[in-house]
């Protein structure tokens, strides 16, 4: 089993934002599921993240593109803190698994990382 990021830095990922403010009330909020509501199956993890952010970005920001990558690259300028560096991990996570012949499942590290990047997301594009 192959590892998505081996070394990579998370830094800009970890989770020390400070959330301030209130909802903007345009586009709806999109609530990170409960530790328990994660399916298990790591294809299903990585689609059901992607598809739930790729929405977001369409409908309040008015990404345009296909998949994820294309979406966040439209819209890169007006996301908020380091949203455009944490969904390209997300992106990265999802293509490493997807595309790469020796990845056939994510690690445990790899795993818990793309449901933090999510997490911090939705969080910080919730209240900005």
């Amino acid at each position: 089993m192959g590892n998505c990021f081996g070394s990579h830095d998370y830094s800009h990922s970890a989770n020390n934002y400070r959330f301030t403010g209130q909802p903007s009330g345009y586009g709806r909020a999109v609530a990170p599921p409960a530790q328990n509501q994660y399916p298990s199956n790591d294809y299903e993890l990585v689609i059901r993240i992607s598809r739930k952010l790729e929405v977001l970005l369409k409908t309040r920001y008015g990404a345009e593109g296909e998949g994820l990558g294309q979406l966040r690259r439209s819209v890169q300028d007006q996301l908020p803190g380091n949203v455009n560096g944490m969904i390209k991990d997300i992106v990265r996570i999802r293509n490493c698994l997807c595309h790469e012949e020796n990845v056939q499942a994510l690690t445990p590290q790899d795993r818990n990382k793309i449901k933090q990047l999510s997490n911090n997301i939705l969080q910080l594009l919730n209240n900005s």
